[in-house]
């Protein structure tokens, strides 16, 4: 990069992820390692590991260096006449050096502490952090290690107690039984906020405790509320009136280290009850005057979720799994805890409720199969399987959305004085509709439940299928989130700028048997106890909307009320809340990691360990370092730490033009390549090759929206902050001619247009070497975009003699067995229609030889794909060895402020490998590095190996042809 600003220059060694040079031109590289350092995954020895090249010359000639090093490699240094680099293969990160041949090889550091990282050099000693502190080598000779003390100035901000916005912090929110008030979950803390015309008062708010999962009950009397507190560092209930504790009270706490992760709660309407699903799969009951905890249920096959009680708490139902993803319901007794089956496990039934009289249980189901053809590829799906359906829990009610032996009536009596009891069913109430104890309350309508022939009572709603979730029982109905079938990458909207559409709240009336519209821009909701008003929340609002109607749009009106949020006031102390965070991250990956022994690492004196470092972080970087290197002490891949995301301003986001520009010798700036853009892709547009653009390579940009391109800084400054927005360009034809004025759409991110770039030039790489015989086809990721990469040109490639298979830079995901599918077939029959040409059978299947090609970067489900590809016979692997992670991950987890971390949680085993995948990598059948000289001459001796593989089996074993006609 010249000191002037100007166009950077590019060195011509390829990805690296470190550069040191030496003396008379020498240089060594470090490979472009996994993107993390090595204390980050401690131990680690997959195919990113770090690798050392050298060229003694300068000459652009690199060999390996220390390659029989058994370990990850990182921070090359030239040390006078020496290398000294980082390397962990006697198993702690150390400070080691060797003569420039390899030979002589040291250790400087001690193995017994901490991974040492980071090291820099002036050319005589070294520098390098260890567990936060600085340490120093004054010679490469006979010098020790000694700590450098470092104090710094400043007023250390991010340690400073600060205030946050309720709003953009909000969890869960849970109204009261009228719609007066809500328990609101803010950053940890939990608030009583009042809906309108009154106060918002903290319940729970002790800095360095985390509270969770708010739940309003009680009756029309006072209020109660529940969360999930760890203020004793393992959860546990704690329960305060809404209206606040006495001055010096303390919020009632129940079963303190006895729950686990509790992952959901419910409460009895009696409020005797407390249900809980926790991270190990129990369903647990508490009971809120005992404190008493039972258990009534458990699960090896996943989490329970959708707990719901009876109206008159004397059942309990919850979605139990089975083998994924069929879900099944069950209902247990509250008195005595005998358990039974309410679906068959059969389906995905999940989302239980009750209807207020008791008398069904309502669940969404995916059992509608209704296929629908697949417009690019023969095949069908099931992309709307979901409908609501209901269960008569006595045998003798009838169904809803039947016949009625008097008819339905035209005008529904006044509530207070009809009976609805017709089918026969008693009640906890007496006949004249109180309680049994004589007091004036609503009455509690009993639930009779009768096991026998309870499958054969469920019957659906009569709504279309879709997609549905979060279905609650309300006043006279049922209420719903349908979602709209979108597609996962988003590039099937109107244009790449367009919102999908939201989610809508609707409600089934129960007595009109219809449904209506009450939100189209719901997130989630909550219903109130009396099941007449819905806290709906909403883009970071909090809105009180009727149960039974759609409300106005007006924000404060008797139909829809906007809760203020502003009146929660919220003081973050960063030190109490990142021992918080600490103390957690430790705990979820103590009872989620794949092995319950952690691996036989101490995972308690591991906390303890780092617990010092902790006190002397000063900033959320500080936090996110620590986070990353204590889990890395696991081993294990997937185990990420990754802060919330920071907002980007518009104005500084930089606008790109999709084009190689480069500073000509008079100074102007040319265009060097217009990208092509790729017509099935509405991301990978090409700005300059619009229609009515007509930019050619050659031009020259003078000016952006009459501003002068300045001949150092170039047009990079001007375009600052114009994504997606009309810039005009002053362009001056190459030719000579006059200049042009033309208006373009700058993009913010060019990868999608340059990615299509790079899979076209090596498909017309692979057409021509081959003399048109071989296909080829890159696959990403496994996951949506990877999906769409492979089937955007798979039907043209594979009909060719043979396919290379790139799964280079693979990101993984979850579809590699998908893409196994495609694979794997084999042509076993020919369909030859009269004047058409015939298809093989099954349709798309490779002709002949199936090449693969891996690199270091195809990883996690990249690193599947290629072990099933030698599992199964489909071909020979080419490359290098594989990242080495496939201990997978639900990502399911976040820390107070937002901060995403995982938990190894799936090991996978596979045939052949056993457990070895993990941490080692899927080994090439031909091994071919990718050198540094390779990259800079723009050769891919990968690719071409696997090329020269294909033809080389399509000389003996010739591509499968259709027979002639008989």
């Amino acid at each position: 990069m010249p000191l002037d600003g100007g166009p950077a220059r590019i060195l011509p060694f390829g990805p690296v992820g470190d550069v040191a040079y030496g003396p008379d031109g020498a240089v060594l590289l470090l490979s472009a390692t996994m993107g993390r350092e090595a204390a980050a995954w401690k131990r680690y020895r997959g195919g990113t590991a770090g690798k050392l090249w050298i060229d003694l010359t300068g000459g652009g000639d690199f060999e390996r260096l220390h390659a029989d090093l058994d370990g990850n490699l990182e921070s090359p240094l030239w040390v006078g006449d020496r290398l000294a680099f980082l390397s962990d293969h006697e198993g702690t990160g150390a400070l080691y050096s060797s003569l420039p041949n390899g030979s002589d090889l040291r250790r400087h550091t001690p193995l017994d502490g901490f991974y040492a990282r980071q090291a820099a050099t002036d050319g005589t000693r070294v520098v390098y952090s260890s567990a936060g502190e600085l340490h120093l080598l004054d010679d490469l000779e006979s010098a020790e290690p000694r700590p450098v003390a470092v104090r710094l100035g400043g007023q250390r901000t991010d340690l400073q107690p600060h205030p946050i916005r309720a709003s953009h912090h909000l969890g869960d929110a849970r109204p009261d039984h009228t719609g007066r008030g809500s328990a609101v979950e803010v950053r940890g803390t939990t608030h009583w906020v009042t809906h309108r015309g009154g106060p918002a008062r903290a319940l729970a708010a002790q800095p360095g405790v985390r509270t969770r999962l708010p739940r309003t009950f009680g009756g029309e009397g006072d209020q109660q509320v529940v969360w999930v507190t760890d203020a004793e560092g393992e959860d546990a209930l704690e329960l305060s009136p809404a209206a606040g504790l006495a001055p010096g009270a303390v919020p009632r706490r129940l079963a303190a280290g006895r729950l686990g992760r509790v992952l959901e709660i419910e409460v009895s309407p009696d409020g005797h009850r407390i249900a809980v699903a926790s991270h190990d799969g129990r369903v647990l009951l508490v009971e809120t005057q005992t404190g008493e905890v039972r258990e009534v249920a458990t699960s090896d096959a996943g989490d329970v979720t959708g707990l719901a009680f009876s109206p008159d708490s004397a059942w309990l139902a919850w979605s139990h799994p089975g083998p994924d993803p069929l879900r099944q319901l069950k209902i247990a007794a509250t008195s005595d805890l005998s358990v039974a089956d309410a679906t068959p496990l059969r389906f995905n039934d999940y989302a239980p409720a009750f209807t207020p009289d008791g008398k069904h249980l309502a669940f969404l189901s995916e059992r509608a199969f209704d296929p629908v053809y697949d417009a690019h590829v023969f095949d069908l799906s099931f992309p709307n399987a979901c409908r609501p359906h209901l269960i008569t829990l006595a045998a003798t009610t009838p169904s809803p959305f039947g016949p009625q032996r008097h008819g339905r009536p035209v005008e529904e009596p006044d509530e207070e004085t009809k009976d609805d009891r017709s089918d026969g069913e008693g009640d906890s109430a007496g006949q004249d509709g109180r309680q049994a104890d004589g007091e004036d309350r609503p009455r509690v309508p009993a639930t009779r439940v009768d096991f026998e022939g309870i499958a054969d009572r469920i019957v659906a709603f009569p709504v279309e299928a879709g997609r549905y979730t979060s279905l609650t029982a309300a006043k006279n109905g049922l209420l719903w989130l349908r979602h709209p079938l979108l597609g996962t990458l988003g590039t099937a909207l109107a244009t790449p700028e367009a919102q999908p559409p939201g989610s809508v709240l609707e409600r089934y009336d129960l007595k009109q048997l219809r449904v209506e519209e009450l939100a189209d821009d719901a997130e989630d909701f909550a219903v109130t106890g009396d099941g007449t008003k819905v806290l709906l929340a909403a883009n970071g609002r909090l809105r009180v909307v009727p149960a039974d109607s759609k409300s106005s749009d007006d924000d404060d009106s008797d139909a829809s009320i906007t809760v203020d949020l502003s009146r929660i006031r919220v003081t973050v102390r960063p030190q109490d809340e990142w021992r918080q965070m600490y103390a957690e991250a430790h705990r979820l990956m103590r009872d989620n990691f794949w092995r319950a022994d952690m691996s036989g690492i101490d995972w308690n004196a591991v906390a303890e360990r780092y617990r010092p470092v902790l006190e002397r972080a000063a900033t959320h970087d500080d936090l996110m370092d620590l986070l990353w290197e204590v889990q890395g002490e696991l081993g294990t891949s997937h185990a990420y730490v990754t802060p919330p995301g920071a907002h980007r301003d518009a104005l500084t986001r930089q606008g790109l033009l999709g084009a190689d520009i480069a500073r000509a010798e008079d100074g102007r700036w040319q265009i060097v390549r217009v990208l092509p853009g790729e017509s099935s892709d509405p991301q990978a547009r090409s700005p300059l090759a619009a229609p009515g653009v007509a930019v050619r390579t050659g031009d020259s940009l003078l000016a952006v929206d009459g501003h002068p391109v300045d001949p150092v800084a170039g047009p990079g400054p001007l375009l600052t902050g114009t994504a997606g927005k009309p810039v005009e360009l002053t362009v001056a034809p190459a030719d000579g001619g006059l200049a042009r004025h033309v208006v373009v759409v700058p993009l913010a991110d060019e990868e999608p247009l340059r990615y299509h770039d790079w899979v076209a030039g090596r498909r017309a790489h692979v057409h021509e070497r081959s003399g048109g015989r071989l296909g080829y086809l890159h696959v990403p990721d496994m996951v949506g975009f990877g999906w769409a990469q492979l089937h955007r040109d798979l039907r043209v490639e594979v009909a060719r003699e043979g396919l290379v298979v790139d799964v280079r830079e693979n990101r993984g995901g979850h579809t590699s067995q998908l893409v196994i599918e495609k694979l794997a077939r084999r042509i076993v029959g020919w369909d030859l229609p009269r004047g058409l040409r015939p298809q093989s059978y099954p349709l798309d299947a490779p002709r002949g030889p199936v090449v693969a090609v891996a690199n270091e970067f195809s990883g996690s489900d990249g690193d599947i794909v290629n072990a099933a590809i030698k599992a199964l016979n489909i071909g020979p692997v080419v490359g290098t060895r594989t990242w080495g992670g496939v201990v997978g991950i639900d990502s399911r987890y976040d820390l107070v402020d937002g901060t995403a971390v995982t938990q190894p949680k799936y090991a996978f085993w596979f045939e052949g490998y056993g457990w070895d995948v993990e941490n080692h990598g899927v080994d090439p059948d031909v091994e071919v590095l990718q050198r540094p000289q390779d990259w800079a001459a723009d050769v891919d001796p990968q690719l071409d190996t696997a090329i020269d593989l294909a033809l080389a089996s399509l000389a003996e074993h010739p591509a499968k042809t259709p027979p002639p006609l008989p």
